[in-house]
């Protein structure tokens, strides 16, 4: 076999390909099990407070939807009532046109309300799974 063949020498890597393995596991156990255990909390803690977020959110859209829909109806109610008399017809067409806005502010929070619902339900599921999953690590651990 010729020198040509052969791969010249390289150094070693400086650092080292795998992770060095203390002798005694034993010694890291307990803090890894704190910092996973820490860990799980945080992530449960995380996701209440994302739902409770969603929630308050949630009930002032709700309280705005419910006021420009009485809004809507006190407008609609006097755009109907000065239209029947002859006298209050000009002001029967910019009080028709406030009740069309209070209508589509009304039902834009409607669907709003809709968005924030399926949210508080996928971060109460999410919620639930974590505290699972951390209940399930800390009986084991």
């Amino acid at each position: 076999m010729s020198s040509a063949n052969l791969l010249p020498p390289t150094a070693p890597p400086a650092k080292p390909l795998y992770p060095v393995v203390a002798a005694e596991p034993s010694q890291n156990f307990r803090l890894q099990k704190v910092e996973i255990s820490n860990t799980l909390a945080g992530e449960v803690h995380h996701y209440r407070l994302v739902a409770k977020k969603y929630k308050r959110a949630r009930k002032f859209v709700n309280w705005g939807a419910a006021g420009s829909s009485v809004l809507l109806a006190a407008f609609s109610s006097a755009s109907f009532g000065s239209a029947l008399s002859v006298v209050g017809l000009p002001a029967a067409v910019p009080l028709g046109g406030a009740g069309g806005c209070f209508a589509l502010v009304s039902s834009a929070l409607i669907l709003a309300g809709k968005k924030l619902n399926s949210k508080i339900k996928k971060h109460q599921e999410i919620t639930t799974l974590a505290v699972a999953k951390r209940d399930t690590v800390n009986r084991l651990l």
